[in-house]
């Protein structure tokens, strides 16, 4: 059974407005049912283009099967939805990447040309390597020392001498067994040894 269709109320709000809007029932599928959507109109090849043209200019829309009602809707709250959707919506703009900063010295002024630049780098990295390699050294000696003074000498003995690392202490014994100075007894373990040649 359909339902008769019910005839739109006007509301009155407190500023003496109405506002009276259509609304169309649910669809109940037990008691109706849906009408097919109508063919698509058929379409014609224009012209020299080869583009599709509808055979008219306005299609009719289907009529809807189901009465309509009216709801009941604060204009208030219409005024203020339609004001939020007519406000700009800020779009968040890419941050543009700052220039570099300059790279290269002859930008400055009374700066040296970037041979000269490259060149003063290279001895400074070369002063730097020379200094590491005499501390090494340094701690190579201090090894052998110790082996002047005892027969053998062990990874943990180095390691209380010079105060560095189980992997440190071997790379430095492993130096002077390269330059022949000392030799390994053992393989691996508590068991191995430095004893001198």
């Amino acid at each position: 059974m359909a339902e008769e269709p019910q005839e739109p109320q006007p509301i009155d709000n407190a500023q003496g407005k109405t506002a009276q809007i259509p609304v169309s029932e649910p669809f109940d599928s037990a008691q109706d049912k849906p009408t097919p959507a109508p063919p698509e109109p058929p379409v014609e090849q224009g012209g020299s283009t080869g583009q599709a043209l509808p055979q008219s200019e306005a299609t009719p829309e289907p009529t809807p099967s189901e009465p309509l009602q009216t709801a009941q809707i604060n204009p208030v709250e219409v005024e203020k939805a339609a004001q939020a959707a007519s406000e700009p919506v800020p779009t968040p703009q890419p941050q543009a990447p700052a220039p570099p900063a300059p790279t290269t010295p002859s930008n400055r002024p009374n700066s040296p040309s970037s041979a000269e630049a490259t060149e003063g780098r290279r001895e400074l990295l070369a002063k730097g390597r020379a200094k590491v390699q005499e501390k090494k050294q340094k701690k190579l000696d201090k090894i052998m020392e110790l082996l002047n003074t005892k027969d053998k000498v062990s990874n943990a003995d180095v390691e209380k001498l010079l105060r560095v690392s189980d992997a440190t202490a071997t790379r430095y014994l492993s130096a002077l067994q390269k330059q022949g100075k000392i030799r390994k007894v053992g393989k691996t373990g508590r068991s191995v040894f430095y004893a001198k040649v």
